[in-house]
């Protein structure tokens, strides 16, 4: 997987994984973001560098349809729904962000193994904490 930044639509997964909630049908959206961060919440193994990219992405884009805001300069954030009801969230949904998140922060996960001795990990590190606060603090309608 490429990675350029330490944001996170910043690498090859996240930029697909964009690519195809932009491409689906608005109402399938919840539900695509829903399984991504599934696939990232520890169930007795550490997400794939795959499924923690996507899991970020998908955290990041709840954030945002929960603030209305972006939460990425990156070119490859999904600007397209903003404004936009298309991904619902609940405090469920929210959670469960958090949660992958969790995983992807992990001693041990592969994500970390990714960054580990990187100039920039502690850097990648803190986006992803971020991201996690911003979450768990974010106000549920």
């Amino acid at each position: 997987m490429a990675t350029w930044q330490v944001g996170p639509f910043d690498n090859d997964e996240a930029v697909e994984w964009c690519g195809v909630l932009e491409a689906i049908a608005p109402d399938r959206r919840t539900d695509l973001a829903r399984r991504a961060l599934e696939a990232a919440v520890p169930a007795g193994r550490a997400p794939t560098v795959g499924e923690a990219a996507r899991a970020v992405a998908a955290a990041a884009t709840i954030l945002q349809s929960l603030t209305g805001a972006s939460v990425s300069d990156s070119a490859y954030a999904p600007r397209f729904l903003l404004g936009r009801r298309d991904i619902r969230v609940n405090a469920s949904l929210r959670d469960l962000a958090t949660r992958a998140l969790d995983g992807v922060l992990e001693d041990g996960s592969t994500w970390r193994l990714g960054w580990a001795g990187d100039v920039e990990e502690e850097d990648a590190l803190a986006v992803i904490e971020e991201l996690r606060a911003n979450l768990a603090s974010a106000v549920v309608l």
